[in-house]
């Protein structure tokens, strides 16, 4: 990234920005590391997918990760009791 010019609010908006993203990517670790612990029988690769989705698919429409939080928590969620139901069946290959 190239920042030009001495413009401080180029600085303040870029600083917010890194700061709300850092923030973002906290809470969405935070969701995948508690996840991961209450599904503890699926892989650990496919509950960081599953997270990762449901936060792409929630970013689809344009909301802002932290304040949609709960959706990709449904989302992921959903995804990972049909993963943690196959592996309880031994579909799954750990």
């Amino acid at each position: 990234m190239v920042i030009t010019g001495n413009n401080r609010a180029d600085t303040v908006t870029l600083e917010a920005t890194l700061t709300s993203r850092s923030d973002s990517v906290a809470l969405v670790i935070d969701l995948a590391r508690r996840l991961a612990e209450e599904f503890d029988a699926v892989p650990l690769p496919m509950v960081g997918r599953a997270v990762r989705s449901a936060t792409e698919a929630a970013t689809l429409f344009g909301e802002d990760v932290s304040t949609s939080l709960d959706t990709i928590e449904r989302i992921a969620r959903e995804d990972l009791i049909a993963l943690h139901d196959a592996a309880q069946d031994g579909l799954l290959a750990g």
